[in-house]
């Protein structure tokens, strides 16, 4: 089966899309014997995580503009490469010969959860219709996500299938006191601390996180600091300070952290929080408990579906509530314990080999189609 994918989320390092992508292609050349994934891109170098593979290749198509490059020069290639499946996240070729599948992580783009000017939400909302309309099988990672595309795009619930993300195998517990001495020689972080991630939109809310914290440091609570991972703007790195009021000083921004230092913070963090209100998955509470980190988040509906065994959820707006939910867990080493030991039971579970077979199923009901 010759499947060829867009690679240009892998390419150019969008987060989440990277990753799932990345993964998946990953998982499914190790598993299937009978595949071959093509990935497509328009500028910049090949993924050296995919390059060890003989079932996956690189094809790199020039364009003067993405738009053009997914309209018009993907169809002729696709064609002559003989692909037998086209599969895509939000957006796949309209002109493509061959059955599309798209995965689409979420509905934000469509529920006006995010600011965006009206011509980028337009043009992704319209290209996302197109793309859930014109594919066989739609992706989503959650049942939320599920009924939330179909709901605002208006498509058959039948249509979409859930395949749910993975941990990734280097997401694993590190012994506290190693992993706190290597995020004291690295980024200087010394004592007892809360960690986000990905926490520079607005639905994330960066800001509750930071008044939780405020709260926690006036009670006297047993913390040091609050680690904000990511790359951030500076007009939102102001935000969180001034929320933080007297405790800003003890708020760290890291910026972007390569992912190989990503189970080092979470191993050594003493709370992961997340109080996020809109999630497609929420990805980080399962990285963070594959790390051993006991979580506190916003009941946001994805995360609940996954996460409510094993975490405590929040009403993600209430920072008073948040507050004393990390309290909690900071002062009582039961219930950390307890977290820590569902956390990782829990995410065990989740594996990207899951993901890849679930998809490998869906191609095949294409295959067996045509």
């Amino acid at each position: 089966m010759r499947v060829g994918y867009d690679a240009r989320p892998i390419v150019l390092l969008r987060a989440g899309m990277r990753t799932y992508s990345v993964n998946l292609v990953r998982e499914l050349a190790k598993l299937q014997l009978d595949f071959e994934a093509l990935l497509y891109y328009r500028e910049g170098s090949p993924d050296e995580t995919l390059t060890g593979f003989e079932n996956v290749k690189w094809r790199k198509v020039s364009a003067p503009f993405g738009w053009w490059w997914t309209i018009f020069q993907l169809p002729p290639v696709s064609k002559r490469d003989q692909v037998e499946i086209f599969h895509a996240e939000y957006s796949v070729p309209p002109f493509v010969l061959c059955p599309t599948i798209v995965t689409v992580h979420d509905a934000i783009s469509a529920m006006f959860i995010e600011p965006a000017d009206l011509k980028t939400r337009l043009v992704t909302n319209a290209f996302t219709f197109l793309a859930v309309h014109r594919s066989r099988f739609v992706l989503t990672p959650s049942e939320s996500a599920k009924r939330d595309v179909a709901q605002k795009f208006k498509v058959p619930q039948s249509k979409i299938v859930v395949t749910p993300y993975g941990v990734s195998e280097m997401f694993k517990p590190l012994p506290k006191q190693e992993a706190k001495r290597l995020v004291a020689e690295k980024f200087g972080i010394e004592g007892r601390f809360i960690l986000t991630v990905n926490f520079f939109r607005p639905r994330k809310n960066a800001p509750i996180l930071a008044a939780a914290f405020r709260e926690l440091v006036a009670q006297k609570a047993p913390v040091n600091w609050l680690v904000f991972v990511g790359a951030c703007p500076e007009s939102v790195k102001e935000i969180i300070l001034q929320t933080a009021g007297d405790a800003a000083k003890q708020v760290v921004f890291t910026g972007y952290v390569p992912d190989n230092d990503l189970p080092v913070l979470y191993s050594a963090a003493d709370v992961f929080a997340f109080p996020s209100r809109y999630e497609g998955f929420g990805l980080p509470v399962l990285e963070a408990m594959a790390c051993g980190t006991p979580v506190v988040a916003g009941d946001a509906p994805a995360v609940n579906e996954f996460a409510k065994s094993a975490a405590i959820l929040v009403p993600p707006n209430d920072w008073l509530s948040l507050a004393e939910a990390i309290k909690q867990v900071l002062v009582d080493g039961d219930l950390a314990e307890s977290l820590r030991q569902k956390g990782l039971k829990l995410a065990s579970t989740y594996t990207w080999a899951r993901t890849a077979t679930l998809t490998w199923q869906v191609y095949q009901k294409v295959i067996s189609k045509l």
